[in-house]
């Protein structure tokens, strides 16, 4: 395996039987990970790797996940142009307003949820949704986007994937100018995750990629399976286990959730307390 997953990365199989999943988050309180599938379902991943469709979203098509302070879901879903709110407990209701393509969510410190509309693959009209803990949304004012794809958010910072450019701009919270943090020849990044000692890692739908950026060593290749025997489009990642210790990755091309060990721990992903959840 090392001509194509290097042997140190630990690769192990998480689960199997997933529908195309393209987003996942980790649960620290139910220790599982959450994805979705492409006909609205939504899944739980125990950590020995059980899985149960806890909900199936009818005409949905799932791909970003988030998670809030209480637990509850923040679900993408591309076939009803909307973002779902789900407590586990009752039917998901619409969170925010209509987004032609929502993509991913991820949530600032104030509770604000930022979800990518992706737009054309083919021209930049990619932008990026403000939906607020009322209900409210806005649109950012950035520049339009190179087919808006996965989001992360680190040190005021939002950063987010343009797949089509390709590459990763950021952008202040507080609003200013946006900056190119990298772009990546000849691949199609899609998801984002940063480890505790500030690294960013890329992964890409095509090729089967995972690339970390760090400002010690720069870009960095870590995953390269030319194959997709092993690493198969990895879309979304996210650090997960009590410490935080491995890095999750689904495959949209397939239909499993993989593991590696990258040698460092992820940083915790913001999960703000949503008091309220306005339905538009």
């Amino acid at each position: 395996m090392s001509d194509y997953v290097d042997d140190a990365l630990d690769l192990v199989t998480i689960a199997s039987g997933l529908d195309h999943a393209e987003g996942l988050c980790w649960d620290l309180e139910r220790r599982c990970l959450w994805a979705g599938g492409e006909a609205g379902q939504i899944y739980r991943v125990s950590l020995d790797g059980i899985v149960t469709m806890t909900h199936q979203i009818d005409g949905g098509v799932l791909l970003g996940v988030a998670l809030d302070a209480a637990g509850s879901l923040y679900l993408c879903d591309v076939g009803n142009h909307t973002v779902w709110r789900y407590d586990h407990e009752n039917a998901p209701i619409r969170y925010g307003p209509f987004i032609d393509y929502p993509n991913y969510a991820a949530f600032g410190p104030d509770g604000t949820l930022y979800v990518s509309d992706s737009g054309s693959f083919l021209e930049a009209t990619g932008s990026i949704v403000a939906i607020s803990p009322d209900g409210s949304s806005r649109v950012l004012d950035v520049p339009p986007i190179e087919y808006a794809n996965g989001l992360c958010v680190r040190d005021d910072y939002l950063y987010y994937v343009a797949s089509a450019l390709p590459g990763v701009w950021r952008v202040g919270l507080r609003g200013g100018e946006r900056e190119l943090v990298t772009t990546l020849a000849r691949c199609v990044p899609d998801g984002l995750a940063f480890d505790s000692e500030g690294s960013l890692y890329i992964s890409c739908y095509q090729p089967n990629r995972v690339w970390r950026l760090s400002s010690r060593d720069g870009l960095e290749l870590i995953i390269d399976d030319w194959t997709g025997e092993f690493i198969l489009s990895p879309t979304n990642v996210a650090f997960y286990g009590d410490d935080l210790q491995r890095l999750a990755l689904v495959s949209l091309c397939g239909h499993t959730m993989s593991s590696v060990d990258v040698g460092v721990v992820g940083a915790s992903v913001i999960r703000p307390a949503i008091r309220s959840a306005t339905k538009e």
